[in-house]
C-alpha cells in the first residue's frame, strides 16, 4: 500500500464514515396505493437492551419485529423515462420474489425459524418497517424460510450504546444461526467482536461507519458510504454537463461526515484539479447556522455544492439557498431524499418530490421509477402492502433504508432455501453469506465480498458491492446519469484520488 493509502487508511479506521447510502430516490406515501387486505404485522417493541421475541400468532402467523423508535461509467447526461405510477402488488410481484427466493408459493408452516436483528431504532426505525414488510410477506405468499415462518428475535441498542449487549445475547442464543443489522451511527466494534466470538453469522445492513465494513465478522451487500461517496466525486469530476473548477462542501461534524468529506471525496476532487472548500457543521445546527456554514464554504460562488448531511439538514440546506437566492449545482448523497424531503415541498408550496436539477447517489436503482428486473417494483408494491408506519408516524417511510433492509431479507431466505432450513447452520450461512455473487434485489452490478477497493483502499473487507448509482430529479422527472437503469452504472473499484 502506497503511503498515501495507508495516511488514507488509518484516517478511515480512526472515526466514522457518512450515512451515504440510503437506497434509491425516496417516495412519498400519498403515491402509494392503499394496503391490500392482507392482515398486516403484528408488533412487538424491543425492550431496552432485552431482545424482543415476536411470538407467532399461531404457527402460520407472520412473526415480526417493530422496536421503538457491471460497465464503466457513462459520460452521458443521461436518459429519462416517465415517472411510473406505482401498481398494486399482484400475481407479477409474488411470482418475482418467489423465483429469486426459490420459495414455494404459499403460506409457512411449522416451527419458526429465528433471525436476530440489532437496529438503532431511535435514529433509523425505516430499516425494521423494510424487515418487518418482509418477513410478512414472505411468511405468508413464500413458504417462509424453506417452508418454515419466520421469526425476528429484535434488539435495539440506544442511543450512544455500543451494541455489545445485543451482541452478547443474540450470541448466547443457541436458537440463532444469523444477525442481521440495522444502522447504527454510534461506534460498535464491541458489537461485531462479540457475535463473531460467538459464531454468529453476520449480514451487515445500512453501514455508515468504518467497523461496518471493516469488520471481519459479516458482509455488507450494499455499497454502503465508501461506494456512494467516491461516486459524487467521480459525478462531479466527469459526469456533469461542464466540468466545474471549484466545489463547495458542508459535512456533519462527526467523524462519519468528517471522513466522509475528507477521505471519500475531497481526494478524487483534487485529483480531478478541483479546488474544495469544506466547513463543517453539527448533527444539532439550526437552520441559520447551516446557512452561515454553506455561506463560509462558498456555495454561493462555488461551480457545485454538495451537502454531505442527513435528511434533516438537507431540509436546512434547501431552505438556506431559497432564502440566500443562489440556484448552486447541488451533488449530493441519497440522503436528501426521502419522505420527509417531499412533505416539506409540498408544505412550502413548491412540490416535486426532491429539490429540481439536485443530483443524488445511491444504489442504482429508483424507488421513483421501479423496475422489475432489480426488484424494485416488487418491494414498492409489497412495502405499501404489508408495511406498517413507525411508532407514532403517520406516514409510511419505505424510503431511505426500508428497502435494502426487505432485500437482505428475501436475499437470506435464497440462502437458507439452497442450504436447507433443516442442516444450516452459522458456519454453512456465513460460507454461503461471504460467496454470494449476486444478483442481489436493488442493489446494481455483481458482488465480491472483500475485493472492493474504492481509491485503492483495500480496508474495506466486509464491503461486496462495486457499483453505485446517480441519478438527477429535474422538471419533474428522474433522470439516469450513471445507474442500473440505463446500464452505466459507477464502478467503484475504478475511482481514485489524489
Amino acid at each position: 500500500m502506497s503511503h498515501r493509502s495507508r495516511r488514507l487508511a488509518a484516517g478511515i479506521t480512526a472515526v466514522l464514515l457518512l450515512a451515504a447510502c440510503a437506497e434509491e430516490e425516496a417516495g412519498t406515501d400519498t403515491a402509494a396505493p392503499a394496503p391490500a387486505t392482507t392482515p398486516a404485522p403484528a408488533t412487538t417493541a424491543a425492550g431496552g437492551d432485552t431482545p424482543a421475541t415476536t411470538a407467532a400468532g399461531g404457527d402460520d402467523t407472520p412473526a415480526t419485529t417493530a422496536a421503538g423508535g457491471d460497465d464503466t461509467p457513462a459520460t452521458t447526461t443521461g436518459d429519462t423515462d416517465p415517472a411510473p405510477t406505482t401498481e398494486v402488488a399482484g400475481d407479477e410481484d409474488t411470482a418475482w420474489a418467489l423465483e429469486y427466493t426459490g420459495g414455494t408459493a404459499g403460506p409457512a408452516s411449522g416451527d419458526p425459524y429465528q433471525i436476530g436483528y440489532i437496529n438503532a431504532e431511535a435514529f433509523f426505525p425505516e430499516n425494521t418497517i423494510g424487515i418487518n414488510a418482509a418477513v410478512a410477506f414472505a411468511n405468508a405468499e413464500l413458504g417462509g424460510i424453506d417452508g418454515r415462518p419466520i421469526e425476528i428475535v429484535a434488539c435495539d441498542t440506544p442511543p450512544g450504546d455500543d451494541g455489545s449487549s445485543c451482541a452478547t445475547q443474540m450470541a448466547n442464543d443457541p436458537d440463532i444461526d444469523l444477525v442481521m443489522t440495522g444502522t447504527f451511527q454510534d461506534a460498535h466494534q464491541a458489537l461485531f467482536d462479540t457475535l463473531q466470538a460467538g459464531g454468529k453469522a453476520v449480514l451487515i445492513g445500512n453501514g455508515l461507519t468504518t467497523e461496518d465494513f471493516t469488520n471481519s465478522a459479516g458482509v455488507s451487500f450494499t455499497a454502503g458510504s465508501p461506494g456512494v461517496v467516491p461516486s459524487l466525486g467521480y459525478t462531479i469530476a466527469n459526469l456533469l454537463p461542464t466540468k466545474p473548477a471549484s466545489v463547495a462542501v458542508i459535512h456533519e461534524t462527526s467523524g462519519a461526515g468528517g471522513t466522509a468529506a475528507q477521505v471519500l471525496l475531497k481526494p478524487v476532487l483534487e485529483a480531478a484539479g478541483m479546488s474544495v472548500s469544506m466547513v463543517g457543521v453539527s448533527t444539532t445546527a439550526t437552520a441559520a447556522e447551516v446557512q452561515s456554514a454553506m455561506t463560509a464554504a462558498g456555495a454561493d460562488t462555488a461551480d457545485v455544492f454538495v451537502p454531505l448531511v442527513t435528511i434533516h439538514q438537507c431540509i436546512n440546506v434547501y431552505d438556506s439557498i431559497r432564502a440566500l437566492g443562489i440556484a448552486p449545482t447541488v451533488v449530493t448523497s441519497a440522503l436528501c431524499y426521502g419522505t420527509p424531503m417531499t412533505d416539506h415541498l409540498a408544505d412550502v408550496g413548491v412540490g416535486g418530490d426532491v429539490p429540481d436539477g439536485w443530483y443524488f447517489g445511491g444504489y442504482g436503482f429508483s424507488y421513483f421509477r421501479p423496475d422489475y428486473d432489480s426488484g424494485m417494483q416488487t418491494y414498492v408494491n409489497k412495502v405499501h402492502e404489508y408495511g406498517q408506519p413507525a411508532p407514532g408516524a403517520t406516514t409510511l417511510e419505505y424510503t431511505g433504508f426500508a428497502g435494502p433492509s426487505f432485500a437482505n431479507v428475501l436475499t437470506v431466505i435464497q440462502l437458507v432455501n439452497q442450504i436447507g432450513v433443516d442442516t444450516v447452520d452459522s458456519a454453512s450461512l456465513d460460507a454461503a453469506l461471504r460467496g454470494f455473487t449476486g444478483p442481489m434485489m436493488i442493489q446494481v452490478g455483481d458482488l465480491s465480498c472483500g475485493n472492493v477497493a474504492p481509491l485503492g483502499l483495500p480496508i474495506f473487507v466486509a464491503l461486496c458491492a462495486s457499483k453505485a448509482g446517480i441519478q438527477q430529479y429535474t422538471g419533474g422527472e428522474w433522470v439516469s446519469i450513471a445507474d442500473g437503469l440505463n446500464g452505466n452504472p459507477v464502478d467503484v473499484n475504478a475511482i481514485v484520488g489524489g
